[in-house]
């Protein structure tokens, strides 16, 4: 095939590709080919260096401007990770990020997948990855967000609090944790009636604990959301911070093993 016709096809699926990545599927469907052709299509363009495999059935078109493949970073690395681990949501600390709870700057996208991954941390293209699985039930009351590339999940403000308060290192921890109640407390749009919705739709009773303990200290007007908490408690008693070898005083109201402080600055 002739150097012009593979520029014609590449400038084809730059048309259309979400953030630069593109897929097997994708140039299928955009060159009018069948799978295994378009594959060999896309193999054609990496070898003349217009496009860099990722993975297998996965690539990335280069930028015109970039030097090489060491130094090309994809533009937003939410659409490459919905490309590579779908289904999927970024959640956690990346989510909190977008949101504006937090200011404190993460170097790795957190993503939330149904993948069967093998490993917590990857890396693409110089984008860095955290991985975490769940079942499917858990890919349920997210939000679309718009990115440059297209659409993506992602948890909103008040599934992020919960997120994390199911397993606090999702947000890198309770102190963390706090800090973003703290933040969202602040929100124009603050609404302990929506955290306590996310809370009875993905939560447990071990995020009730968690939540309404740091409700208390944090955002203590929102009795609502501190007695619902309450009510959904379960038996028997946890670590605030699981994540905390130390297991610290017993709070015997909210079941919780005490073993992280609230930061002084959550507090008001």
């Amino acid at each position: 095939m002739s150097r012009t016709s593979l520029k014609q096809e590449l400038a084809a699926l730059t048309a259309v590709t979400p953030g630069g990545v593109v897929t097997v599927d994708l140039a299928s469907r955009v060159l009018g080919l069948p799978a295994r052709a378009a594959s060999v299509r896309l193999a054609a363009l990496a070898r003349a260096g217009w496009i860099t495999r990722v993975r297998r059935g996965v690539y990335f078109v280069l930028p015109l401007e970039a030097p090489s493949v060491a130094s090309t970073a994809p533009e937003d690395p939410w659409a490459l990770a919905n490309v590579l681990y779908a289904p999927c949501y970024i959640g956690g600390w990346t989510a909190a990020e977008h949101w504006g709870l937090t200011e404190q700057l993460f170097r790795s996208t957190f993503v939330v997948t149904t993948a069967n991954i093998r490993v917590r941390d990857a890396s693409h293209l110089g984008a860095v990855f955290r991985l975490v699985r769940v079942k499917r039930d858990r890919l349920t009351g997210l939000t679309a967000v718009w990115r440059r590339s297209g659409r993506v999940l992602a948890s909103g403000p008040e599934r992020t609090l919960i997120d994390g308060a199911v397993d606090p290192g999702w947000v890198g921890g309770v102190r963390h944790l706090a800090e973003l109640l703290g933040a969202y407390r602040e929100r124009p749009d603050a609404d302990p009636h929506a955290v306590m919705r996310a809370l009875t739709a993905q939560g447990n009773g071990a995020a009730a604990k968690r939540i309404g303990y740091l409700t208390e200290h944090v955002w203590p007007e929102a009795a609502g959301l501190v007695a619902g908490a309450l009510a959904m408690r379960s038996a028997g008693a946890i670590k605030l911070d699981p994540h905390v070898v130390a297991r610290g005083p017993l709070d015997t109201r909210w079941g919780l093993w005490t073993n992280v402080g609230v930061p002084e600055t959550a507090h008001s």
